[in-house]
């Protein structure tokens, strides 16, 4: 084996280790987000966007726009009730993630699958909840960090507890009404088809065997 081959295989080992590095930060950067989610710790979440996020978008919410966009819609909409109270649940199990580093390694993608079990406050009464839906992510990497670039979560269903997907496939949440500007979405919602319509969100990725 000459120089020049040796030289190509240890910077093709070099790009392999790098690329799996990117797919553990990914992962990592997801998991801590489902964290601070949980724990009502919006500041911190809006701390993990690149602050040249393009927007974020959950559920049938509408679509935020930029850093301040989506400083609004943790802080404003989803957070608007502050931290955590006592007898709150918002459990967010992120599972099946799939995440496809570009090949310049300054980009990637991910999915994932969240099944969540709340309890949170509805028409003025503490209900206990399911709901269910994927993640289809962006990421950047700035100065060798992974930071969000896009986040849109797709909601599949919400239901009670006791009703479940079912009987109930979606819950009209009578959500706080939203008096000032602030909270309004840039954009609205691009995508709503809960259960149970058999609408399949787009995977960002290729079938591994027939590349399809």
């Amino acid at each position: 084996m000459g120089i020049e081959e040796m030289e190509e295989r240890m910077k093709a080992l070099e790009d392999k280790v790098a690329r799996l590095e990117d797919i553990e930060a990914i992962k990592r950067l997801q998991r801590i987000y489902g964290y601070y989610l949980d724990n009502c710790m919006w500041d911190e979440i809006v701390d993990l966007f690149s602050d040249d996020a393009e927007s974020v978008e959950i559920g049938d919410r509408g679509i935020y726009c930029g850093k301040e966009g989506i400083k609004r819609l943790f802080k404003e909409v989803i957070g608007v009730g502050g931290p955590k109270s006592y007898g709150e649940l918002r459990d967010h199990m992120q599972l099946q993630g799939v995440v496809t580093v570009a090949p310049d390694g300054k980009t990637a993608k991910g999915r994932w699958r969240v099944w969540g079990c709340l309890a949170v406050p509805i028409s003025g009464e503490r209900r206990a909840m399911f709901l269910s839906g994927p993640y289809e992510n962006e990421y950047i990497k700035e100065n060798g960090r992974w930071l969000f670039k896009k986040m849109h979560w797709y909601l599949t269903f919400a239901t009670p507890y006791e009703d479940g997907w079912v009987k109930i496939s979606t819950l009209d949440i009578k959500r706080p009404k939203m008096d000032s500007e602030v909270a309004k979405p840039d954009k609205p919602t691009s995508i709503h088809e809960p259960y149970p319509s058999d609408y399949i969100v787009p995977f960002h990725f290729r079938h591994p065997i027939t590349e399809k």
